[in-house]
């Protein structure tokens, strides 16, 4: 069944059916090749797959983030990660890095995170002198912390497609997140120097009555994930009424501090958010079907008997799991491959020994890498879009960040404590 399964499904992938259809199409083929398998799954998998109460959580967070748009929220973020860093060699891609952990923190949605921060930062880098590939692919790169700190998305999908607590997915992505981020700053900075660009620091000095002002216009934004993870941590809220506080605070804030919104601007808000979640929760559905008959041919035993074949040690059998989740995400957009292989994957590492949050997040931190590689990348095609330059040399210039995100995802892998500490500290 896995062979007609996988086939199926890359088929009609090659074909250019979209993901859902493919996803779906996919796995009605070997049901009725099987015949022993009631079409009933269909209709009943699909519906449980999105029944969901914690699922409810991800239109209010991405909604969240399309309202932060509205209100011009990024430009502000963007303002106070330039007072801290901007002074730094490559100030501005320092910039864009610092304004994507900032931003990430009140959207939980890398994709909005490019999409936002891009907009602001890419035309601001080019106009400084910036190479467009280099600002494109610092802002696809970076966009990747969006789904790593609190809240993510991804984190909920995963959370409820493996009964892993979300809380402690939140806490657990925090550091791994903020870990990423000052990788690449790094890479960001060696680049710089070795391309000889970004030279001309922020001059403007850094001063109290700067910095009130960035606090002042920014800092009340920043309380969004606060309130969503003391509320989370003790208990106050689920993740799904966290992120309706979420959308309260920030209509609140646009409307009241930052000026308010216009009709065309909720209008579109709004019409964002449904696009996003129909289409994340078409894609959720289908692959609740594929995972399921992965469970039925026994896709994990299997999986866990070739791993050990090849080695016995289960830190290298982890890294081959995350070798065969970067090269299907070079094909497959990362949320698509997160929801099919989430449920067997997280049984596989469970049987290797690993605490489900620390499996988790270093899966999911996989699945992201994949949204900054070709030739799907949804991240670099939206980076690319704005900075208005080629796939192709887009994909040369993130490869050094795309190599720092790997290394980082390794060692979350081999030291569990990045991951565990929080969680185990505060829950």
């Amino acid at each position: 069944m896995v062979s007609i399964l996988f086939g199926s499904f890359l088929i009609l992938l090659v074909l250019g059916v979209p993901i859902a259809f493919a996803i779906g199409l996919g796995s009605l083929i070997p049901i009725v090749s099987q015949g022993n398998i009631p079409l009933t799954l269909i209709v009943s998998r699909m519906f449980g797959g999105i029944d969901s109460f914690p699922l409810m959580a991800i239109p209010f967070f991405v909604l969240t983030g399309t309202l932060a748009g509205a209100c011009r929220l990024t430009n502000r973020i963007a303002d106070l990660a330039s007072f801290m860093v901007g002074r730094m060699r490559a100030g501005l891609a320092h910039v864009n890095i610092v304004a994507s952990m900032l931003f990430g923190g009140v959207t939980g949605s890398a994709v909005a995170d490019a999409a936002a921060t891009g907009s602001v930062m890419i035309p601001g880098m080019k106009s400084q002198g910036y190479p467009a590939d280099y600002s494109a692919a610092v802002t696809a790169a970076s966009s990747v912390i969006g789904s790593i700190i609190p809240p993510s998305t991804l984190m909920i999908i995963f959370g409820f497609l493996t009964g892993v607590s979300t809380g402690r997915l939140f806490l657990g992505g925090l550091i791994p997140g903020i870990l990423v981020g000052l990788t690449l700053m790094l890479v960001a900075h060696v680049q710089a120097i070795r391309l000889g660009i970004g030279k001309d620091a922020d001059a403007e000095p850094r001063t109290w009555a700067r910095f009130r002002a960035v606090a002042l216009d920014s800092g009340p934004a920043l309380i969004i994930p606060l309130i969503i993870l003391g509320g989370i941590v003790g208990g106050i809220f689920t993740p799904t009424e966290a992120g309706v506080v979420a959308v309260v605070t920030i209509i609140l804030l646009g409307t009241f501090v930052y000026g308010g919104f216009s009709w065309t601007e909720l209008k579109r808000a709004f019409l964002s958010a449904g696009y996003t979640t129909a289409m994340v929760m078409m894609i959720l559905a289908v692959s609740t079907i594929f995972s399921n008959l992965l469970t039925r041919a026994r896709f994990q035993s299997d999986l866990i008997e070739l791993l050990q074949a090849v080695t016995p040690t289960p830190e290298l059998q982890m890294l081959l799991i995350i070798a065969a989740l970067l090269f299907l995400t070079l094909f497959i957009d990362a949320t698509a491959v997160l929801i099919m292989f989430a449920a067997p994957l997280a049984a596989v590492a469970e049987g290797l020994g690993y605490d489900p949050v620390h499996a988790g997040i270093v899966f999911v931190v996989a699945c992201l890498i994949g949204g900054v590689t070709p030739p799907v990348g949804t991240l670099l095609f939206i980076a690319s879009g704005i900075a208005r330059e080629s796939i192709g040399r887009v994909s040369k210039a993130i490869l050094p960040f795309v190599l720092g995100l790997i290394a980082v995802n390794i060692l979350i892998l081999l030291v569990p404590q990045i991951v565990l500490f929080l969680p185990n500290l505060l829950f």
